[in-house]
């Protein structure tokens, strides 16, 4: 009778450590829709080594309602050619389907991200003359030439504008270099306090694209 007890008990363990293995599986799982709707309003993106992780404004993925939604990817300025696109996309969309239930997301990256800069910023670091950008005249344009058209025609009308950091952060780099006295961390904090209003700044413009896609948008690839 001792022998079967003592047989008996390290079963009943046994068994008692698969039913609780079980439990933790299933809460587990239980979670993920949850940590998958959390991630929708806030991410967590890791800062420099030793740092952090800083949060970026995801929100704009929860903005986009519209039954058809486009990403044009921007990575060179190119004459603002992504702007064409992307109002000429909302245009046709009414033209042809007859529908104004049209949304874009516009991704400014690489040598694309001055786009996303103010007037000021445009005249104080002579962007025009450094990206080779003129106005109506032939000069060097001394205001981003196409700032109106992304706050009129796509932020008012409810349409989506991104930035990259990294690439802004590179901007900052090469502006800090030709300019004596200034400094890179100064010139991102201008930078980055003189977005256009409404733009959105990303941690990568590759990022930015991918979000899209993820949450519906068909994908273009304007410059």
């Amino acid at each position: 009778m001792t022998d079967s007890l003592e047989q008996e008990t390290p079963r009943r363990g046994f068994l008692g450590q698969v039913a609780v293995s079980a439990l933790a599986l299933a809460a587990a799982a239980c979670r993920g829709p949850a940590a998958a709707v959390e991630s929708a309003t806030t991410v967590p993106t890791p800062g420099p080594r030793g740092a952090a992780p800083s949060n970026w404004d995801d929100s704009w993925t929860t903005r986009l309602k519209a039954k058809h939604r486009a990403v044009f990817d921007s990575p060179e300025i190119d004459d603002g050619l992504a702007l064409n696109h992307t109002t000429g996309y909302v245009r046709a969309m009414h033209d042809a389907l007859g529908s104004d239930d049209a949304q874009t997301v516009l991704v400014l990256r690489h040598h694309g991200v001055p786009l996303a800069f103010n007037d000021a910023m445009w005249a104080k670091y002579a962007i025009g003359e450094d990206k080779k950008v003129r106005d109506r005249s032939g000069d060097w344009a001394t205001h981003n030439p196409h700032a109106g058209t992304i706050a009129a025609q796509l932020l008012a009308k409810g349409h989506i504008v991104l930035a990259c950091d990294l690439a802004t952060r590179n901007y900052a780099g090469q502006i800090s270099r030709r300019l004596a006295g200034a400094t890179t961390a100064a010139v991102y904090q201008e930078l980055k306090a003189n977005l256009i209003p409404g733009v959105i700044l990303q941690p990568t413009g590759v990022y930015a694209a991918h979000r899209a896609q993820e949450v519906g948008c068909t994908y273009i690839r304007s410059t």
